[in-house]
């Protein structure tokens, strides 16, 4: 049973998570010592609804059932070094970082700890200070597990359990290095960028070197779900913005090495040439 949960990351996904958990149960939002009177000070504001939770230090750490790790990728080490006194052989971890290389990483780091494959579909989340907007679409979806099954029932959190948590993960994957990474070269929306004349060529290129590589690891027809992904993409809402253009509009650092890089590293494996995201990683690193 799911009694004691933790939020890592209080950014727009973290804070919409703890809010829909807060209003059901108790949730814990791990923060940094250094800003600890910082969030007090400003509370969370969610489609207009102010939140206070309950904020925590890694000063005084307890073992949770659940953590939800709702950072960016370039946050998953130091996030994961203050994780240090709540995980243990018990400990749930769902990690909602675009990629698809967190669990491997947070697995190596907790070994004890039973991770579970999933990753966060969602329209669009914007955040302004401590105010987020969104349009209450998203979802969570994950390997089977019963106990955080049950839990996220008793909140109301949207979820689907896949039969081929692998697949899935690597057709949200291929989304991402489309979406994400045009969207921040281009600085547009998903609507501005379907409108683009090159915009179908150019999704079957970037996708082509992808796919070989999605082979090579085993994943069931990942022709298809490129496919898929393309659809997805296409089916956007027309004024959204992806999470790394609102990182590059804020001057923030992007999640580049979660898509390009990975890609990279896995061509370099296999031999196989990724000109697209090598030029996606120069021009967003």
């Amino acid at each position: 049973m799911i009694k004691n949960v933790l939020i890592a990351g209080l950014g727009g996904v973290g804070a919409v998570y703890a809010s829909q958990i807060e209003k059901t149960d108790k949730v814990n939002v791990l923060v940094d010592s250094k800003r600890l009177e910082f969030y007090i000070n400003n509370p969370t504001f969610i489609n207009g609804e102010k939140f206070e939770f309950n904020y925590i230090t890694s000063a005084s750490p307890s073992p949770m059932d659940l953590i939800i790790i709702a950072v960016k990728y370039y946050n998953l080490d130091e996030i994961l070094e203050s994780l240090n006194g709540f995980i243990n052989s018990n400990t749930r971890i769902i990690s909602l970082i675009n990629g698809i290389s967190s669990e491997s990483i947070i697995k190596q780091r907790y070994l004890d700890a039973v991770v579970i494959p999933s990753y966060l579909i969602c329209n669009s989340i914007i955040r302004t200070g401590r105010s987020i907007v969104h349009d209450g679409v998203n979802k969570i979806v994950m390997d089977e597990d019963l106990p955080v099954e049950e839990f996220f029932d008793k909140c109301g959190i949207n979820y689907e359990v896949s039969e081929d948590i692998k697949s899935a993960m690597w057709q949200k994957f291929m989304l991402n290095i489309i979406a994400n990474q045009l969207s921040a070269v281009t600085h547009k929306t998903f609507g501005e960028m379907n409108k683009l004349p090159y915009i179908e060529s150019l999704l079957h290129k970037i996708l082509e070197e992808v796919i070989l590589i999605a082979r090579m690891e085993g994943v069931n027809n990942p022709e298809l779900l490129a496919e898929n992904a393309i659809k997805t993409f296409r089916g956007m809402a027309p004024y959204g913005k992806t999470s790394m253009l609102q990182d590059i509009e804020n001057n923030n650092l992007t999640e580049v090495d979660a898509f390009a890089g990975t890609v990279i590293n896995l061509g370099k494996k296999y031999n196989i040439p990724t000109p697209y995201n090598n030029l996606f990683k120069y021009l967003l690193s």
